[in-house]
Parts: C-alpha cells; sequence; structure tokens
C-alpha cells in the first residue's frame, strides 16, 4: 500500500507515492536524502501544521493528514541530484560507475554498467599513469594478500612494464600465518603471479620467521601482541609484519621503492582518523621511510571496483574471514564505515576530499621517523612516550 507525501524545497514541490511500512526517515534516505536536511510537518482537518518526528511510520499518521517533508536550507537539489538518468546497460555486468553533470542546469546522470574486463582496463590506466609519474626504481617490491585490491596490482603493473618500462622488474610477495592470512589466499595470488610471469615468493611461517630473524615463533608473537595490546588489534600486527618484510626485500633488492593495495577508502578511513584527533595524516600517495618510498598506485581508486576485477577471488577472500577472525577497534570499524559513506553521500565526494586535504598538507604532512632500525620501527610524531617505551621493549623479546 502506498501513500502520498510531499518534499517540498525553496525551488520545488515534489509528490511521491511510497510505501506506508516505511518511516519518514526512511523514505528520505530511499531518495538519497540526508534526514538532517528535513523536518516533517502534518495539516490536520482544521488546517493547523502540526510539526512531527521522522522515526514516525507513514501507515501510523490519520489519513486524511497531508505529509509534507520540508527542507531547512535554502538550496535548489535539481541543480545537485540527478533529474535525468542515462542508462548506458552490457550483458552480464557487474558493477556500475556513476557520473554527474552539475553546472548552472538540473543535474544529470549518466550510469554505466561494466564487467570485470572493462574494471581491470580502468585499473591499469590509472596504475600506468601513476607508475610513470611516481616510480623510477627498476625493480619494485610487490606486497600482494590474494584479496580483491592487492591482486590488481599484478596485471596493472605487468601492463606498464610492457607498454613504458620493459626492463622494469617486480617481486610480489605474499605472507600466511592461521588465521590472519590464509593460505588460499596466497594460492589466488601465485595464481595471478604464473599468469603474467611476474617473479612470486610466498613467506610462511618459518619462513617470515628466519627472514626477519625472530627470536621466537610468530605464533606467539602474534598471540603475545593480541593479549598485550588488545584482542581487536589484529590490524596493527599485520601492517607491521608486513612494512617490514617488504622493506626488508627491498635492502635485499638493492631498491627503493614498494608498494601495497592501499584503495581510497583506506585512505579515507585513514585521514579522517588523523583530522578527527586532531593530527597531520601521513602523506600519500607516495610515503617516505627514510630513503624508501611506500607507493600507493591504487589510491584514488573504490575498493567496489578494484573487488570487480577478480569477483571470484573478492568473494573467496571475504567468505574466509566469516568464522573465527578477530574483530578491529571500534575506531577503525568507525573510520571504514564514514570512509566508505562520503562517496555514498555524493558521487566521488571521497575522491574530491582526498585532493583538497593532499593540497592543503603538502609539504606540512604528519612526520614518521625511525626509532630504532633493528626493530624496523617507525614512530608517528603523536606517538605517546609512555606507550612506544612499552612497545619497544616487547619487540626486543622477539627481533
Amino acid at each position: 500500500m502506498t501513500r502520498n507525501i510531499i518534499i517540498s524545497t525553496s525551488s520545488q514541490k515534489i509528490n511521491f507515492q511510497t510505501p506506508v511500512e516505511l518511516t519518514l526517515e526512511q523514505i528520505l534516505l530511499c531518495y538519497k536524502l540526508p534526514t538532517n536536511l528535513f523536518q516533517g510537518f502534518i495539516t490536520e482537518d482544521n488546517g493547523r501544521i502540526k510539526p512531527i518526528p521522522l522515526n514516525i511510520y507513514l501507515q501510523d499518521i490519520n489519513e486524511s493528514s497531508n505529509v509534507i517533508l520540508q527542507c531547512i536550507r535554502n538550496i535548489d537539489l535539481k541543480q545537485i541530484l540527478p533529474q535525468k538518468t542515462l542508462n548506458k546497460k552490457i550483458e552480464n555486468p557487474i558493477n556500475i560507475l556513476r557520473d554527474y553533470d552539475i553546472g548552472n542546469h538540473d543535474c544529470e546522470e549518466t550510469v554505466t554498467e561494466i564487467d570485470d574486463n572493462v574494471a581491470k582496463d580502468i585499473v591499469s590506466d590509472k596504475v600506468k599513469k601513476f607508475m610513470q609519474e611516481n616510480s623510477d626504481e627498476n625493480t619494485l617490491i610487490v606486497g600482494i594478500s590474494g584479496g580483491g585490491d592487492s591482486n590488481t596490482l599484478v596485471k596493472s603493473l605487468k601492463d606498464y612494464s610492457t607498454q613504458h618500462s620493459p626492463t622494469k622488474k617486480y617481486l610480489c610477495f605474499t605472507l600466511t600465518l592461521d588465521p590472519i592470512w590464509p593460505e588460499e589466499g596466497a594460492r589466488r595470488a601465485q595464481e595471478l603471479c604464473q599468469k603474467y610471469s611476474v617473479d612470486h615468493r610466498i613467506f610462511d611461517e618459518k619462513a617470515i620467521e628466519n627472514f626477519l630473524g625472530m627470536r621466537a615463533s610468530l605464533q606467539d608473537f602474534y598471540k603475545e601482541f593480541l593479549n598485550k595490546f588488545g584482542r581487536d588489534t589484529q590490524n596493527f600486527f599485520a601492517t607491521y609484519i608486513i612494512a617490514r618484510v617488504a622493506r626488508k626485500l627491498c635492502i635485499q633488492s638493492k631498491t627503493n621503492e614498494f608498494c601495497l593495495g592501499f584503495n581510497r577508502e583506506d585512505l579515507l578511513a585513514e585521514i579522517i582518523f588523523a583530522l578527527m584527533n586532531g593530527r597531520k595524516p601521513l602523506e600519500y600517495p607516495v610515503r617516505m621511510f627514510d630513503n624508501m618510498k611506500l607507493l600507493m598506485p591504487l589510491w584514488d581508486i573504490p575498493k567496489k571496483l578494484l573487488d570487480s576485477c577478480y569477483p571470484k577471488y573478492s568473494l573467496e577472500n571475504y567468505q574466509e574471514r566469516e568464522v573465527g577472525d578477530e574483530r578491529g577497534t571500534f575506531q577503525r570499524s568507525l573510520i571504514f564505515y564514514l570512509g566508505h559513506a562520503f562517496d555514498d553521500i555524493y558521487n566521488n565526494f571521497g575522491l574530491s576530499f582526498m585532493i583538497g586535504i593532499k593540497k592543503l598538507f603538502k609539504n606540512n604532512w604528519g612526520k614518521l621517523k625511525q626509532k630504532t632500525a633493528k626493530n624496523d620501527l617507525y614512530i608517528y610524531e603523536y606517538a605517546n612516550g609512555k606507550s612506544l617505551q612499552e612497545v619497544e621493549v616487547f619487540l626486543k623479546k622477539y627481533f
């Protein structure tokens, strides 16, 4: 059953037939309208206008009353929300791309369906452009997990070297450790590297211990890390080990460049956390660790587009996480939620935000400084002295 409501702005009044099972808030969200931009009103039989909250179900409002959702700002929604949509369809699509045409006219939208081949081409073109602008070394170390993001690097980097830098060499690496890096992820990464004739090394638990010269087992380090710093700090452990392996491979391979699969929402989450806590964000899409460069060729690409390149691999990766994984911190959950919300609020809003932050903090990024070469520990300038000392003592036990 549906019922008419009116969405009213300073420039127009729009009548909508909407399901009565929804709240007024849910109705606004269906049309991608922010709920804090509207106030609900009803006009009663006596002509009186009464304000109402948005959590009321439409079916609970007297049928004789008119329902008005009034915009509380003097804005023209026609200029910024699509009034006309052009759909470009293909057979067997797996994702869509949106593009808004805005200006001094009604907003128009183009929705383009894509398959995995189109997704790969888009990512490859962006990576090639990034590499041309930012990579100088003849050898690049590449961390790939077997997930949707980093896997796209293999084909894209190979395309770049084939077309623009024939002498460029890649060494991809994948880590395995139960439960955070499943062996199936390494299998997927190996399949891709073999397909594109890229060198690939798999480090299992023992190989990581030997390569990093650990004093005790990696599994013991992992368990004590979680016990000491919290069961929800798994991602911090993973980031530390991946970076250590990558930088040591750089030294062995006599190169100063390594590459990881940071995507748009990864960096948005990182930026949000820094700014919310009054801190300068770390530099992107190239981040210096003394004389070593961390390259982020996927920095401006949404995760959904990256997953579209190898949807089967991406699904397998997510399914492996469903049972027994440690939770992340609530702060991490929040910033990733917000990071993915940016582009849902408005098309490509996240990218515009990142470009603005990049300009704002140019030559004034948050600083990283290596504390001790032995532990390969880089310290953010805002690190707390007491907790830092605790971490150093802990790391000396294992490295």
